[in-house]
Formats: C-alpha cells, sequence, structure tokens
C-alpha cells in the first residue's frame, strides 16, 4: 500500500542557473559510458539556489523517483523529531515498544540490550538484513518476524547493514507520536520544506516501511540534502536540532567495526564510498561529504565546505562510481 501526500502551493527552491553546464553535463556522460546504465536526475545546489538541473531517459521534474534505501534518512529523522518533542530517547530498550505477541517467547540478552540508537548505526546484532524473510508473505507481522530474528553480536559492537532494522525504528516513532512516519514527517519536515507530493509503502500492518519505500521528485530529494546542510534551519526557522543533525551527519560506527581489523589494516584501505563511517542511517564519503543513498544509485550528497548539495536518481549498480564522477566534476569544480 502507497500513501501519497496531498499537494500544496509551489515552494520552489530558487535559481541561479549556471550558463555553461558542459562539466556538470559530463556525469551524464560518465555513466551512459558504463554498459545499460542510465542516469535519470542531477540537481546542483550550491549556496541555497539551484544551479544545475537536468532529466534523461524520458524522466522530468514531476516524476515521483523511488528512493529506496534513502528512504532510510527520513526515518532516522522522525526518530531525531520524536526525540526533540520528548517522546523517545535513542538509550531506550527496543523490546519496551513491543507486545508480549510481538516478541520471541524466550529473549536472548542481546534483545533486551538492543536500543534505538543500536538500530540507527546498524548495530543491532541480527545475523544479516532479514528482509527477505521478514517481509516473505502479505499477512506477514514485519516486527515479529524481524524480533526472532537470529542475533549473533552484541548489539552496538558490530555494523551489519539491515532494512529490518529501520522497519523497527518505524514503528517506534508510529507508537509514541500515534503517528505513521509519513503524517508525522508532513507536520514536522515535509510543509515547511514544501514538499508537495511523495508516496511511501505500507506494511501490511500499516506502518511506513521505514527502509525503502518512498518516492518523491528529484528537487524534494534535494531539498532535504539543504535542509541537513543547514543543520535543520529552513527559512530561517529552526526545525530541528543542530544537536541531532551533527551526530546523525558524523560517523557513528565504521563499517568494518568489529571484523578484527588492525589499525594498519584500516590504514591500508583505499577511502571509498562505503568505508568512511556510517551515521544515523547515513554514509559518509571522501571529501566530507555525507550521502544518502538508496539502491541503483539514488544518491544526495552534501558537501558542508562547499555548502552544496547534489542530488542523482539513477539505475546503475556501480554507486561508487557515480560517487567519484560527482566528486571529480562537481565538487572538483568548486
Amino acid at each position: 500500500m502507497l500513501f501519497a501526500g496531498c499537494g500544496r502551493k509551489d515552494n520552489s527552491l530558487p535559481r541561479d542557473l549556471i550558463s555553461d553546464t558542459a562539466r556538470f553535463d559530463s556525469v551524464f556522460m560518465d555513466i551512459s559510458g558504463w554498459a545499460c546504465h542510465e542516469l535519470h536526475a542531477l540537481m546542483v545546489v550550491k549556496d541555497g539556489k539551484v544551479v544545475y538541473e537536468k532529466w534523461d531517459h524520458g524522466y522530468d521534474a514531476e516524476h515521483l523517483h523511488v528512493m529506496w534505501s534513502a528512504s532510510k534518512t527520513f526515518t532516522a529523522t522522525a526518530v531525531g523529531f520524536a526525540v526533540q518533542d520528548g517522546l523517545l530517547n535513542v538509550t531506550d530498550k527496543v523490546v519496551n515498544f513491543f507486545s508480549e505477541e510481538e516478541l520471541p517467547q524466550v529473549q536472548s540478552d542481546a534483545l533486551k540490550k538492543m536500543t534505538v540508537y543500536d538500530l540507527l548505526i546498524m548495530s543491532s546484532g541480527f545475523k544479516d538484513d532479514c528482509i527477505g524473510r521478514a517481509c516473505s508473505g502479505e499477512d506477514f507481522d514485519w516486527a515479529k518476524a524481524t524480533l526472532a530474528s537470529e542475533i549473533v553480536f552484541e548489539p552496538g559492537s558490530q555494523f551489519v547493514y539491515n532494512s529490518m532494522n529501520t522497519y523497527l525504528l518505524s514503528v517506534i516513532v508510529s507508537r509514541v507520536t500515534g503517528k505513521r512516519v509519513d503524517e508525522y514527517l508532513e507536520d514536522k519536515l515535509f510543509a515547511p520544506l514544501g514538499i508537495e507530493n511523495y508516496m511511501w509503502k505500507q506494511s501490511p500492518q500499516g506502518y511506513s516501511a521505514g527502509g525503502w519505500g518512498l518516492y518523491m521528485r528529484t528537487e524534494d530529494f534535494a531539498k532535504m540534502g539543504l535542509f541537513m546542510l543547514q543543520k535543520g534551519v529552513w527559512d530561517g526557522e529552526r526545525l530541528l536540532n543542530e544537536e541531532w543533525l551533527n551526530d546523525a551527519m558524523s560517523p557513528q560506527i565504521m563499517q568494518y567495526a568489529g571484523q578484527g581489523l588492525t589499525p594498519d589494516d584500516v590504514a591500508k584501505m583505499t577511502p571509498d564510498a562505503w568505508n568512511q563511517g556510517y551515521g544515523y542511517q547515513m554514509w559518509m564519503c571522501p571529501k566530507g561529504g555525507i550521502r544518502l543513498d538508496g539502491a541503483w544509485a539514488q544518491l544526495c550528497i552534501i558537501y558542508p565546505d562547499k555548502n552544496l548539495v547534489v542530488a542523482a536518481q539513477a539505475y546503475t549498480s556501480n554507486t561508487g562510481g557515480l560517487v567519484q564522477s560527482i566528486q571529480d566534476r562537481i565538487y572538483g569544480y568548486y
């Protein structure tokens, strides 16, 4: 099931479009050189203004792109608003938000220790990404199936990417606010930013999918990046406290945490898009970037040192290549 947001008056970002677009156009050329790969949209926001925008392969400015796992950052932001509203703490135990019917009959010590913070930084302790098992049937209870999954790591000790961590966050936010995540964000985030049209898939239990399933326009994706770049301020009004966003946009755990690597091993790693650290449901990038990231390269990269946001929506398995192209062609330009 999808929930669609309501339409409102136009609230576009201001434009100051560059005249010479050749350098930024070359990002499309880079990706078109990879067999069967497409760049559908690219928007560059510099100093709060759109300086470049382009769509290709039949896509346009009004198309609602599927965000895939970039949806996760929106769910984490809903957690931030709930914390700000005094409804939730990152130290809260996950089991406290679920009923006896939803929890395993025998709860492991690890499950009892698991916190909201562990879910945020993908260190819940679950063995693997259990999305396939937890969502395998139309009437499956996604939360119950997730909570019954095998836990093999001490919560907080090891990074294991798991989309169901984010779904649990979605359920928790809904239970403390009385609203689905999309409804809660409509008031807190989407309406203030002028995000008019969006959809978000729901679970059979009626919760926003959390870790995936959000659809929105390229410009609205870029607005989210600008909101984060401005540390929670929009049109001169603070919406979300800066402390939360500082934490969210900083490495809280390294992707190799718990894998037994020595400092020398880590020092030998080539910096890339996947080993810079992970914040609250977002990735750190080379050059100090912070990245909202969904499958097939749904990217919004924030470069604070350049006051720059780049939103890209694509169909490519080479996310790292697109990140590198953006870094070379756009970040490098400024």
